[in-house]
């Protein structure tokens, strides 16, 4: 699921960067300065893509590893609420878990 994630903000930021590039390109450019100044353009939109992808990551990662406990310990209650383990079971899988 984050790969499609990380997908969508990537296709994202290139349509951006494109469209940025592109526009600047036609009625008159950049001036004199050529397509010079959609380079830099280019590389801030780099920049901060990958800031924005880097806080991104570290926010996913530090919930994903919140929620895998939380996950795997509702998992095991319902699966001892429906009656498919015992409660020895429950409480072996509830310390390996913890």
């Amino acid at each position: 699921m984050n790969e499609n994630k990380n997908t969508v903000v990537w296709a994202l930021v290139g349509v951006v960067a494109l469209a940025i590039v592109l526009g600047g390109l036609g009625m008159g450019g950049y001036g004199m300065m050529g397509a010079g100044m959609g380079f830099g353009l280019i590389f801030m939109l780099i920049f901060w893509g990958a800031v924005i992808w880097v806080a991104v990551s570290l926010i996913n990662a530090s919930q994903g590893s919140k929620k895998d406990g939380s996950d795997s310990m509702a998992i095991l209650k319902g699966r001892y609420a429906r009656g498919e383990i015992t409660k020895k079971e429950f409480e072996g899988m509830k310390r390996d878990i913890q």
